[in-house]
């Protein structure tokens, strides 16, 4: 058996070796990369307005007070080619925006963005889809799990449609949920009893890619065939348990479906590329796998413009 100061001077030099593998790098050898403008803005002819976000990125050996955000005080145009609008910033909203009509989002017109921002200046171009495409058919259904109790209750729907042939295509599928349901309400005040009160809602589906399927797709060797939607589901509400006064009152949501919105996104290749990079990154949960880039087609920046073209069919039950 080793005498004990000899385990300690071993330890001791295995400590110090292993501090010596640490190596202080000096700030002149760090690459220096200063940050970029991001910008996001997505234009679709069926959009109530037009949104232009931009901020900056962080670099990796930036300074600690960098931090990055949104920018205000950039001067953000966009163009058809023939007109051109100067976008204000909305304080409330954080980002540039727009109405509609100060600069129409027509079906396969090119559209071009420029952001300048002191001497930084970044800029894109996106080409809006000709067609939108509709859904051709759909299927909705309610489901339970659970006690009748407690139970868990969702709303799917899975839908079809029809790939424009001959060309290149990418989607996006999106649905959302109006719905009317019950919850609880005082009158007047903590000594009012309870009473129930009717309010209307909207409820966005997620959408299940455990089949090998997602909400985006594209028609690489799959031209002019029929596309089925992965299944998109939301929770609807339960019912409410209340203690008033020693007393407990359950208020069922009494849901009422008001209507189904299915939509088809027909994008361009920029819309497509970027959320589906943002995407695939956000999926990854292997710490061994590389981190994927993030897709641009901003100019001296990072970020995307990009373009859809929304077809929509809505349900509403009789």
């Amino acid at each position: 058996m080793f005498p004990r100061y000899v385990i300690l001077f071993l330890l001791t030099l295995f400590l110090t070796a292993c501090e010596s593998l640490v190596t202080d790098v000096d700030k002149a050898d760090l690459p220096q990369i200063e940050s970029k403008l991001v910008v996001q803005s997505f234009i679709s002819p069926q959009a109530a307005r037009i949104n232009v976000v931009v901020t900056e990125s962080i670099p990796l050996f930036a300074e600690p007070d960098l931090k990055g955000g949104v920018i205000p005080n950039a001067v953000v145009k966009m163009s058809d080619g023939v007109r051109e609008v100067v976008f204000p910033f909305d304080t409330a909203n954080q980002l540039y925006s727009i109405e509609k009509g100060a600069l129409a989002i027509l079906p396969g017109k090119t559209y071009f963005l420029s952001v300048t921002q002191g001497v930084r200046k970044v800029d894109a171009t996106c080409t809006v889809p000709s067609n939108a495409v509709v859904p051709a058919s759909y299927e909705i259904d309610t489901s339970y799990s659970g006690s009748l109790s407690a139970r868990d209750t969702s709303l799917t729907v899975k839908m079809t449609w029809n790939d424009i042939p001959g060309q290149a295509n990418y989607y996006r599928v999106r649905a959302s949920l109006d719905l009317e349901y019950s919850i609880a309400d005082r009158l007047h005040d903590n000594t009012s009893p309870l009473t129930e009160k009717r309010i209307r809602n909207r409820f966005n589906f997620n959408w299940d890619d455990t089949i090998g399927r997602n909400d985006y797709r594209n028609d690489v060797n799959l031209d002019g065939t029929t596309f089925n939607s992965p299944i998109g589901r939301v929770n609807l509400p339960d019912p409410l348990y209340y203690n008033f006064n020693g007393r407990e009152y359950i208020v069922y949501p009494k849901n009422k479906i008001v209507s189904v919105t299915m939509e088809v996104y027909h994008t361009d290749e920029h819309y497509f590329r970027y959320h589906r990079s943002v995407q695939t990154r956000g999926d990854s949960d292997n710490p061994f796998v590389e981190p994927s880039l993030i897709y641009t087609n901003v100019n001296g920046g990072l970020g995307c413009f990009g373009a859809y073209n929304s077809g929509h069919l809505i349900y509403r039950p009789k």
